[in-house]
């Protein structure tokens, strides 16, 4: 398996159409997301909220299911804006998840990767995907959630098709670093919603791995010994080690899908399972992986 290939959160199924009406060239792509897409954190700090309807659209965990749902609001190319009522309210993952489909489909190599930014809030690392996708040889960073608005908005100067890396730590490389003692992991998070702490880092090195290996679960997802840390916000000092160990088997990054799998066979507590608890409703729920 090649990450050119597309995984089952990935294939647009009989939405093939509508992803090649997407511009091919990375920067163009960005912009065009903004059509139909925005961030639900962003729409409720624009102050003009998340429809009802568009609440469960961040749930949504696969390509073919969010252009369904763009498509039944609004049945026009994705080229076209769209009202603010016909917008899927997403998260960075949807963002990441499109562009890595549209790479895919050109026979581009890319994957989601989890970790964390340095460039929306000061002196904090926070929760962000981005895509990864091979040009000339070379893996680079996409931050498809920063189109041409969102870059004015957030005073993003820096080439949003090649991400600089010091900007982005995976979460296996974050994670080392706060083992290091290198970053506080009080600095890490999701700030927009309260929350940071060795958890949250923890969880994203298990999301990380997983999507390297071919795997693309919701941020809010969570399983193996994650569950625990989403539970009671706490991670012991047995299973920092743990991700420890695994987190250096991640860096540097394997470079196809079947040796990250082969990797995550040595650590089997760390595989997603057929279900995960997530974060759903404002609770806790069990949910299918896909």
């Amino acid at each position: 398996m090649s990450y050119s290939q597309h995984t089952a959160w990935s294939d647009p199924g009989p939405f093939a159409d509508s992803l090649d009406d997407l511009p091919a060239h990375p920067s163009e792509l960005t912009d065009c997301l903004e059509n139909f897409l925005i961030h639900h954190a962003a729409a409720r700090s624009l102050n003009f909220g998340v429809p009802d309807h568009a609440e469960t659209d961040r749930n949504l965990r696969t390509v073919e299911r969010l252009f369904q749902t763009a498509k039944d609001r609004d049945n026009r190319p994705f080229t076209e804006h769209r009202k603010l009522s016909a917008y899927l309210y997403g998260s960075c993952h949807d963002f990441t998840l499109i562009a890595a489909s549209k790479f895919r489909s050109q026979g581009i190599e890319a994957r989601l990767r989890v970790g964390f930014v340095d460039y929306f809030r000061k002196g904090r690392w926070e929760d962000h995907w981005l895509c990864e996708y091979r040009k000339d040889g070379e893996w680079q960073l996409l931050d498809a959630q920063l189109g041409m608005r969102a870059r004015q908005g957030h005073g993003i100067e820096f080439d949003v098709t090649n991400v600089p890396r010091s900007r982005f730590k995976s979460g296996s490389e974050l994670w080392l670093a706060i083992r290091g003692g290198e970053i506080d992991a009080q600095t890490c998070g999701l700030f927009y919603a309260g929350i940071s702490g060795h958890w949250f880092p923890a969880s994203n090195v298990l999301k990380d791995v997983a999507t390297l290996a071919g795997i693309e679960p919701l941020p809010w997802d969570y399983w193996g010994p994650a569950r625990e840390f989403s539970r009671n916000q706490a991670v012991s000092e047995d299973a920092q080690v743990q991700l420890e160990q695994l987190a250096h088997c991640f860096v540097p990054t394997p470079d196809s899908p079947g040796e990250a799998s082969s990797i995550l066979d040595g650590f089997e507590w760390a595989k997603p399972t057929r279900t995960v608890l997530s974060f759903v409703d404002g609770g806790l729920r069990e949910r299918p992986l896909i």
